[in-house]
């Protein structure tokens, strides 16, 4: 592998990371996976009575394989953090930050090695001038060029969505196989595998890649059976034992939300969309500009065998997909890799070919820019999405500053829905209990005890009734409520009208501080308010 090769690996790891020290919260469809690190890192695997997963179980289970090699993974980095003396004392939240990071590296990993597996793939096809029309390739460099410019699949790395907790990693191993050629069997072994244990829906990229295999004479048909019902059988037996055990009851998870959502019809209570909006709504979404789907039409027409195997099976689950009325961008996640190196195939020939025209090369080599900046624009926008967590962290450090002890803070569904975890909640020694009681009789038989309240209700009489203490106001916690484009229309027309007064600020100050200061004041609204209950004849 070449220099380029492993800086654009850098890059990847990097373009994650950046993501997630803007983003460092989580939200409610990450939650099981996030607190469910955090009890197997604080309790053990032994005693799971505390866990939260059986105070507040969900809709349908979901495995504890992912969180498991999460938490074991982040052991060790934490404990030597915690030796060096660089732990925080207070709370778990850098604790979550070092999860995260180990999510969002295993995915990085998980990208590195697919790109590598076809750079040497093609590498391989030029030395032995398989394929005259790749003169030369850089496929590996397009890759991560057109990767680390997308916002979705770069964002949602580091976050611990069931789709992307060990499930993604092993879906780019398994394709990576694939491109080696002659380990496809066991390619098929580990997407068995990951769809009965992680997500159901990768049975359909199994089922694509076995028919392009087969039909490629790649893997005989004994070969697709044995060892796709032997990853099948495997991932089984690990999910039922020890699943059954952490919930507590005989249950294969992936096969229980399949049943629920599927069968049962109890997906599309969350939205449906048409048969082609994966093509027409989310595809377009995740690229943009969309130079990805037009380039993959050239690259299939120049890729090597392999890649274009990869390609058929990454067509034939949206396809599958597509049946489905209730329709995720996390669904076909597992595609967006595919039809980036099936795309990086088709710009690394049209730089290469002497037929391209020049405007096409320009293009390729500049719209990725726009898509990166479109990228970073969504990245600071989304990281306006959590005053929950922003909340959380604003509450516990006026505990800190005032040295409170022994409270009760009660924290409506809105503010545990966006961005509060156990990883955010203060260390024991200050006996803080953060109450997430969610039934309206639950919160009235504890409402006498509670000393503080983070909710998204914003007038504290709501929160009063005759013969009891009143409740102060002591912050709100804002979050993103839209793009007004007056404003924006506005903005522009005062700088020009004054002299640009904005843009000699950001001149002098070297950065983008102040007119991202200016733009956040306007597209946020007060989301959360954080209340202290106080006695009537009280003045503190």
């Amino acid at each position: 592998m070449g220099q380029l090769s492993r800086v654009g690996s850098l890059l990847i790891i990097l373009t994650i990371g950046a993501h997630l020290y803007v983003s460092p919260y989580t939200k409610v469809e990450e939650s099981f996976t996030i607190q469910a690190v955090h009890d197997i890192l604080k309790y053990g695997i032994f005693d799971i009575s505390k866990f939260d997963h059986l105070q507040y179980p969900g809709v349908v289970p979901r495995t504890f394989i992912g969180p498991l090699v999460i938490a074991a993974i982040s052991y060790v980095p934490l404990e030597i953090l915690k030796m060096l003396g660089l732990k925080s004392s207070t709370s778990n939240l850098d604790a979550q930050l070092v999860v995260r990071s180990i999510i969002g590296l295993t995915n990085a990993l998980g990208f590195i090695y697919l790109k590598n597996r076809a750079q040497e793939l093609l590498e391989r096809r030029v030395n032995t001038h398989e394929n005259k029309t790749l003169k030369k390739t850089s496929i590996g460099t397009m890759f991560s060029f057109l990767l680390i410019s997308q916002f979705h699949i770069m964002y949602y790395s580091s976050r611990p969505l069931p789709n992307f907790v060990v499930a993604f990693p092993l879906v780019n191993v398994a394709l990576g196989l694939i491109l080696e050629g002659k380990r496809a069997r066991f390619a098929l072994l580990i997407l068995a595998f990951s769809s009965i244990v992680f997500r159901l829906e990768l049975a359909a990229l199994t089922a694509g890649a076995a028919l392009a295999l087969l039909i490629a004479r790649r893997v005989s048909f004994s070969e697709t059976v044995r060892f796709g019902s032997l990853g099948a059988v495997l991932g089984a037996a690990a999910s039922l034992y020890l699943d059954s055990y952490f919930w507590q009851n005989w249950t294969l998870p992936e096969l229980d939300a399949f049943f629920f959502n599927v069968v049962g019809g109890e997906s599309v209570k969350w939205g449906t969309m048409p048969f082609h909006a994966y093509l027409t709504n989310s595809l377009p979404t995740i690229f943009v500009p969309p130079l990805v789907l037009f380039l993959n039409i050239v690259g299939f027409s120049v890729a090597p065998q392999e890649l274009k195997i990869l390609a058929q099976a990454a067509y034939f689950h949206i396809f599958v997909l597509s049946f489905q009325p209730h329709k995720e961008w996390r669904f076909i996640v597992y595609t967006i890799p595919v039809l980036t190196l099936v795309a990086s195939c088709g710009a690394s020939h049209l730089f290469s070919s002497r037929r391209s025209n020049f405007l096409v090369k320009v293009a390729i080599g500049t719209l990725p820019l726009s898509s990166l900046v479109i990228a970073i624009v969504f990245s600071l926008v989304s990281s306006l999405n959590y005053p929950g967590g922003v909340a959380l962290s604003q509450f516990n450090h006026c505990v800190l500053e005032n040295k409170i002890t022994n409270a009760i803070v009660h924290m409506d569904v809105p503010a545990c829905m966006t961005g509060i975890t156990k990883f955010g909640e203060l260390d024991d020694k200050y006996n803080i209990q953060y109450d997430k009681s969610e039934t309206l009789a639950a919160q009235r038989r504890a409402w006498p005890t509670f000393d503080y309240l983070i909710s998204a209700i914003a007038e504290p009489k709501h929160f009063t009734v005759p013969g009891e203490n009143s409740w102060e106001l002591l912050h709100t916690t804002k979050a993103f409520s839209g793009i007004r484009l007056p404003f924006f229309k506005q903005l522009a027309q005062d700088e020009l009208k004054n002299n640009f007064p904005l843009a000699r600020q950001i001149l002098r100050s070297r950065s983008l501080f102040p007119l991202m200061t200016v733009v956040q004041a306007n597209i946020t609204d007060d989301a959360l308010y954080t209340f202290r209950r106080i006695s009537s004849n009280s003045d503190t």
